[in-house]
């Protein structure tokens, strides 16, 4: 029978079973709380388990003694108090000697004065506990230093390089700065590129040298007073380094909606100037992107994931030209939410059952034959609908399916060709690489492996390498494009112009054809003075025996522009638009 009372308004009874109350002053009320709080505390702190059972056994004792005063408790109370002794000795700390010391002689002086001197006890039980709490209280303070300092240091190697504070001294700027000012403002991320090939080429120290210049620069265009100003260490800056090739800084709107836009452009015309760095001019970019700090609720490790994931997140939906500057938008987070459902469902996916393949001809301007027929790979998702292949190319390639859905697709494209040849047409087929990783030993094996097994006959096989992939390739990757060739695989470049190092490459690697990407055979009235560059780019690829075809084509206009700068195909929406492999023959038959 349990039941709770006060008496004198001060002290409360519990009665536990009939005889036996426990009289619970605030005082001891207020000892015991102590105790397991900061016990708590330090069970959610420490690594180490043999203080974690330390401090549960303290707690327990503790509370038994306040209770009860039973002189077994006080025996054990010892032996975690030299149990904590014994670790300021490993350790040691001071403070925590200090403590432990003073607690122990306490303890001696209970223990003796319990057959001496009743009152002496009494006052060094008190002694005892008082010397445990600021035992507990003084190891949480160190616990939290601790922390605090490894925040702090964590900070100042961010910018030790770069001079620059880091992201915990961009927060507390932040966190004053909207305290003292109400207007709008935008938090904007940029991030400089380009430094791959730098520190490829001519080593990280000249990286290094590159970034501390880019930075300095970067920093020269932000001298507004509507710059938030960040205070680390004795310096005061205007722009935090969040760590790689990423800054940020915060501008208040005060004095103008667009003043973010402003120093966006000024930072990006700083960048295009070259840099000198030892005895080489080299040239970076930049991309940038922001976000309204009342977004997120004004929180600001939210709003840094918003321009991140505005810059990531046009990476991953392939866009064929980048965006110099994205303004973050919720819709965003949608497409994030989307992608992690995705990855969710690859994991599981037979995609050899909900992946099917459509086609797309290459019409030739000559006589209107089918130059080559591309199949290109689409997803029947039950909730989405047909998705194209594009929507979901990085999440099979995140969740380790691009080798195993590549070697799928080039299988059904050796079957399809062997099905065109038994039939006597002779049409080839092409296929998309979709990463760099593809171009390996293994998976250029497994090619010579399915062509020789379905006895296919050179350039009965194209395949297609997207042109931001052969901006990157190293110099294995270009060799195994040389091997697909001596196979008899035909290469085609697709996306031509969407990345300028491409420009370069393309007549090394012996490409069979290229396709000009959307960008580039739009309607001539929006092609303005660029056709010249346009055609001038066919001329070239032509003196390289090297076939040049049209893509995106959706209008008469656009096939007489790309007919008129000296293309030999084009492919579109103005001929058809992809249907599917299982109709391929048929459809063949039809118009051939």
């Amino acid at each position: 029978m349990l039941s709770i009372s006060t008496a004198n308004g001060s002290v409360t009874e519990i009665l536990l079973s009939e005889g036996i109350v426990l009289l619970i002053t605030p005082l001891t009320a207020g000892i015991v709380g102590a105790v397991l709080m900061g016990a708590l505390a330090l069970l959610l702190t420490r690594s180490s388990a043999t203080l974690k059972i330390a401090h549960v056994t303290s707690a327990i004792v503790a509370v038994l003694l306040a209770l009860t005063g039973d002189t077994t408790f006080l025996y054990l109370l010892t032996l975690v108090l030299l149990l904590y002794l014994f670790e300021g000795l490993q350790t040691h700390r001071s403070g925590m000697l200090l403590i432990s010391m003073t607690a122990i002689i306490a303890l001696i002086t209970w223990v003796v004065s319990e057959y001496v001197w009743v009152s002496a006890a009494q006052y060094s039980a008190i002694a005892i506990v008082v010397m445990y709490v600021l035992l507990l209280i003084y190891q949480t303070y160190q616990q939290t230093e601790m922390l605090s300092r490894e925040e702090e240091d964590s900070d100042d190697i961010e910018h030790e390089s770069l001079g620059l504070p880091g992201r915990q001294s961009f927060k507390r700027a932040f966190n004053e700065y909207r305290q003292t000012n109400g207007h709008s403002c935008m938090l904007v991320l940029v991030r400089l590129m380009g430094f791959e090939q730098v520190n490829f080429h001519l080593g990280r120290e000249f990286g290094d040298l590159l970034l501390a210049q880019s930075a300095n620069r970067v920093a020269q265009c932000l001298q507004s007073g509507d710059v938030m100003a960040i205070t680390h260490g004795n310096e005061t800056a205007k722009m935090a380094h969040l760590g790689g090739l990423n800054f940020a800084f915060v501008c208040s709107l005060q004095h103008g909606n667009h003043l973010h836009e402003q120093l966006i452009e000024e930072i990006a015309n700083s960048t295009l100037k070259p840099f000198n760095v030892g005895s080489c001019t080299l040239e970076i970019t930049m991309r940038a992107s922001y976000v309204n700090c009342d977004e997120e609720m004004g929180q600001l490790e939210n709003l840094i994931s918003c321009v991140f994931l505005a810059l990531d997140s046009q990476i991953a939906t392939h866009q064929q030209s980048l965006q110099q500057v994205v303004p973050y938008q919720q819709r965003m987070q949608i497409h994030r939410l989307e992608q992690q459902v995705r990855l969710s469902e690859l994991a599981k996916i037979n995609f050899r059952s909900e992946f099917e393949l459509y086609f797309h001809p290459v019409i030739r301007h000559e006589d209107n034959g089918i130059e080559f027929v591309e199949l290109l790979l689409r997803w029947q998702h039950p909730k989405q609908g047909i998705l194209s292949a594009h929507e979901f190319i990085d999440d099979i390639r995140l969740v380790g399916l691009a080798i195993p859905v590549a070697q799928y697709v080039l299988e059904r494209a050796c079957e399809i060709a062997l099905a065109l040849k038994m039939e006597g047409i002779a049409v080839p087929i092409s296929i998309n690489v979709f990463g760099a990783e593809l171009l390996s030993e293994s998976f250029i094996e497994f090619i010579d492996y399915t062509l020789l097994h379905h006895q296919l006959s050179p350039g009965a096989i194209i395949i297609e390498c997207p042109a931001n992939m052969l901006a990157e390739l190293n110099e294995q990757e270009i060799a195994m494009i040389s091997r697909l060739k001596n196979l008899g695989v035909k290469m085609c470049v697709d996306s031509f112009g969407d990345a300028p190092l491409v420009l370069a490459k393309v007549p090394a690697l012996r490409f069979d054809y290229v396709k000009l990407s959307r960008s580039m055979t739009q309607e001539p009235e929006s092609m303005g003075h660029t056709k010249s560059l346009v055609k001038g780019i066919v001329e070239m690829h032509q003196e390289k025996d090297c076939l040049v075809i049209g893509e995106g084509i959706e209008s008469a206009g656009q096939l007489e522009f790309v007919k008129s700068i000296g293309t030999i195909a084009a492919q579109g929406f103005y001929f058809s638009r992809p249907q599917n492999s299982n109709v391929l023959i048929s459809w063949l038959k039809q118009n051939l």
